[in-house]
């Protein structure tokens, strides 16, 4: 059992992690398919197929692992109770426990059972916070009970972004590539051309240009009379509209004013990173002229009448929306349901480089857990390929690893998912931090800010000061 490095990282910890709620919700789209065993399947190995486990054969003792996730519609809670059942079936001694809350209210859930030294065996996380979870040293490294050729298998830039220190802190459980979604109804409407359907994730219009393209929209509709559409839906992430959800949305507009590649230290370097190397300091990071600029463009979306102010649910599947920050999930949910209108996706915005990021909800197994290979080997079932499909083909969200995409021939088809597959691996994972959780509610109220009207510089020069104090008790 892994002890904690200090009762100040510990209390620091769980003291931020109640800020880390956000919705990463995705409709149930897909059907029953069978497919080849790949690097997440060991069918023979042990007494069922326990994918890519590859730690001892499980103990024959009465055992109870708990589980805490978020709660699904019907249909992938069947599923669930299903790969339950089979578990149960091979292993009777073995009693799986499930608790399912909101998902909103799974990191305050965390922070209460971590804080109780009792908490369930596994519990569903977020990639975002791996540099919390390891510093607080709440998780088990995976990397000891799976194999290298499934952890391999997982999207390069979610695998990474849930590695610390050489450790795989949790396991990203699905893929959600941001990019855009247009309504062509619209765009054939007012006599507009559409983005770019290509299927290379930097193949997008420019921020210029999409900037251009909601000014056109805009006053294209307002000129016939349409007051209720807009040329870019409010923001479904997190809790929606603007300020919602930093990590998984806004940064965009930030993050791809900056460079990867530019000289380490410099502004344009800086603006991309995010936060600074050691994860405590975001002064001369979030707040940057690059992120000024980024945060301009943001606002003027707003302050232009391109999108609304506040919360509008289900704008763009209303039909209300010319264009939507969306992805994987808006394909599947309109090819299964019907699509209520003739639809097309296109790459992210670029500024100085193509940007978008990539978050997932994010199995962890509790580093106190006193059956760490069995509850590892329960994980991995749940993940094996067979239990993978089935997941995907009730709740309908993009698979975590490669074999599984490449098995499944839309994504080889359609431009639509093609690109969605791109944007998967080439998509950036947020900043690391043990603070993430601290940096992610400061942000997003500043964001809001500025969509309101506060001033971009001012305020960023202010929640930068305000992360770096909230950061300083990590060190």
């Amino acid at each position: 059992m892994i002890k904690f490095k200090s009762a100040l990282s510990r209390r620091s910890v769980l003291a931020g992690m109640a800020a880390g709620a956000s919705a990463l919700a995705m409709p149930a789209i897909l059907t029953s398919r069978a497919f080849a065993a790949g690097p997440g399947s060991n069918p023979g190995k042990y007494k069922l197929d326990l994918g890519g486990y590859n730690g001892p054969e499980l103990s024959g003792a009465p055992i109870t692992l708990k589980i805490m996730r978020q709660e699904y519609p019907p249909e992938v809670n069947e599923t669930m109770n299903k790969i339950y059942a089979e578990f149960s079936a091979a292993y009777p001694n073995i009693t799986i426990q499930e608790e399912r809350v909101p998902y909103g209210d799974l990191p305050t859930k965390v922070q209460v059972y971590v804080a109780s030294g009792q908490a369930p065996d596994i519990m569903m996380g977020r990639n975002d916070f791996a540099s919390a979870y390891a510093a607080g040293q709440l998780t088990l490294p995976l990397q000891q009970f799976l194999s290298a050729e499934f952890i391999d298998d997982v999207y390069a830039p979610l695998r990474e972004s849930a590695t610390i220190d050489g450790n795989l802190v949790c396991l990203p459980w699905e893929t959600n590539p941001v990019y855009m979604a247009f309504n062509r109804d619209i765009f054939d409407k007012v006599g507009i051309k559409t983005p770019p359907e290509v299927a290379e994730f930097d193949g997008g219009w420019t921020v210029a240009e999409y900037m251009q393209c909601f000014d056109d929209v805009t006053k294209a509709l307002r000129a016939a009379g349409d007051e209720q559409t807009f040329a870019l839906a409010a923001s479904g992430y997190g809790n929606g509209g603007p300020g919602s959800n930093y990590t998984q949305l806004e940064s965009i507009w930030v993050r791809m004013m900056g460079d990867p590649k530019a000289e380490k230290g410099s502004s344009v370097y800086n603006t991309f990173m995010g936060v600074s190397e050691d994860g405590f300091a975001a002064s001369g990071y979030v707040n940057t002229a690059e992120a000024a600029a980024g945060m301009a463009n943001y606002k003027a979306v707003f302050t232009n009448g391109y999108s609304p102010t506040g919360v509008v649910p289900d704008q763009f599947r209303g039909g209300a929306a010319a264009i939507t920050f969306s992805g994987t999930g808006t394909v599947k949910r309109f090819l299964k349901t019907g699509q209520p209108f003739n639809f097309g996706m296109s790459p992210a915005p670029k500024g100085t480089i193509a940007y978008t990021t990539t978050v997932a909800d994010s199995p962890t197994i509790w580093s106190g857990t006193p059956y760490p290979a069995e509850t590892a080997a329960l994980l991995a079932f749940l993940c094996n390929d067979a239990n993978r499909f089935a997941f995907h083909d009730a709740w309908g969200s993009m698979p975590v690893r490669k074999t599984l995409v490449d098995a499944l021939p839309e994504y080889a088809s359609d431009q639509r998912l093609m690109l969605g597959t791109n944007v998967a691996d080439n998509a950036f994972g947020p900043p690391k931090s043990v603070g993430w959780f601290d940096y992610f509610s400061a942000i997003n109220p500043a964001v809001k800010d500025i969509a309101l009207g506060a001033d971009p510089q001012g305020r960023l020069n202010q929640v930068a000061t305000q992360i770096d104090g909230l950061l300083s008790k990590y060190k």
